[in-house]
């Protein structure tokens, strides 16, 4: 019989312990020394005969018990069995994004057993939760900032019928010479992060509504904006206060070859007059979810925010353009986040189209 140790699992220590992660069946569970080290010997298929053959017979029995408990648990797969095909399958299909990519997506993926909650059920466990943890704050401050224009009632942008401006949107990858308006940055800022001006309330627990939909109302995306040449606001890198309206310096300024190294290298975002990074502050879902797979629900959000940008600055007859390719290390340093706690998520670059034909 030839064995190798399973792929699709991972080890940490714990409390002392060595824990077996197998993140594909949502198993847990702490291993010897003696199998951990056993482990080592089975990389590859093995023939286990052959390997315990030079052995004593009673260091030969105790080994080939510890081997019986690793077969049975699953930390050993035999050649040939049911689970070696499957787990060639998912080595094969997920090959080229590597162990982290799939203990990612299988750690978060949901079970056919598992619980769930109803939905009066979740509400009473949130609402105990209130009296001994409070909800992280739906908004950031920095401190003091610099007062943006207010959403106008009718801007002139608004009036574009929304299948114009779906089939308007484009990836813009090059920006004439110039900047958005103050104006346009307000409410551009004030659309995507602001609360909504039909239900600005904020709840109890934290929810927000805004124009763009989050799971459970928590809005983890926080927005900051990089601005150069924008009458009436100072270069740089700010946070976008959406409680406040108020745009707060960070007292950082990028050259264009900052921002082109930061975004992964792409000349189009560094040179355009606007960027927002996009970062997700765990906290705000983590207080209402707190499975794994809610941080599935982060990136979506992010997802569903980009295109509401996508759709306001195009309406305002801007180019726009999102990445993901970014080096998050330096736009964590220079918006001082915490990387343990809010997360970069990608940055959407914004400014004059090169052809400045009006669309409508």
């Amino acid at each position: 019989m030839r064995v190798k140790v399973a792929e699709h699992a991972t080890l940490f220590y714990e409390a002392g312990n060595v824990v077996w992660d197998d993140y594909l069946h949502h198993r847990q569970f702490a291993i010897s020394e003696t199998a951990e080290l056993l482990c080592r010997k089975f990389v590859g298929f093995t023939d286990v005969d052959d390997l315990l053959a030079p052995l004593p017979d009673a260091d030969r029995a105790a080994l080939r018990g510890v081997l019986d408990q690793l077969l049975d648990a699953g930390v050993l797969i035999v050649e040939g069995s049911p689970e070696h095909r499957d787990e060639s399958s998912l080595l094969e299909k997920w090959s080229s994004w590597g162990a982290s990519a799939r203990h990612y997506h299988f750690a978060s993926r949901t079970l056919a057993d598992a619980p769930y909650q109803a939905a009066d059920d979740h509400d009473a466990v949130l609402e105990e939760k209130l009296g001994v943890e409070p909800p992280p704050p739906p908004f950031r401050s920095f401190g003091s900032g610099v007062a943006l224009p207010p959403l106008r009632d009718d801007p002139a942008w608004g009036t574009a019928g929304i299948l114009d401006v779906l089939m308007a949107r484009r990836t813009t990858r090059r920006f004439a010479p110039g900047a958005p308006t103050v104006q346009q940055v307000a409410e551009l800022l004030a659309v995507l992060a602001g609360p909504s001006p039909a239900r600005p309330r904020t709840g109890r627990s934290g929810t927000v509504f805004k124009t763009s939909p989050s799971g459970g109302g928590r809005h983890p995306v926080e927005l900051y904006a990089h601005v150069r040449g924008v009458d009436g606001l100072a270069d740089g890198w700010h946070h976008y206060n959406g409680a406040e309206h108020v745009l707060e310096p960070l007292g950082a300024v990028w050259t264009a070859a900052e921002m082109t190294t930061a975004a992964g290298d792409q000349e189009w975002v560094g040179g355009a007059p606007l960027v927002l990074a996009h970062t997700g502050v765990l906290d705000r879902t983590r207080w209402r979810y707190d499975t794994s797979r809610a941080y599935r629900v982060v990136q979506m959000d992010v997802g569903h925010l980009s295109q509401t940008a996508y759709l306001v600055a195009t309406a305002m007859d801007l180019g726009v353009g999102y990445t993901a390719a970014l080096r998050d290390e330096l736009v964590e340093r220079v918006l001082g986040c915490d990387p343990h706690s809010e997360v970069v998520l990608g940055m959407t670059a914004i400014g004059p189209l090169p052809d400045r034909s009006v669309r409508w």
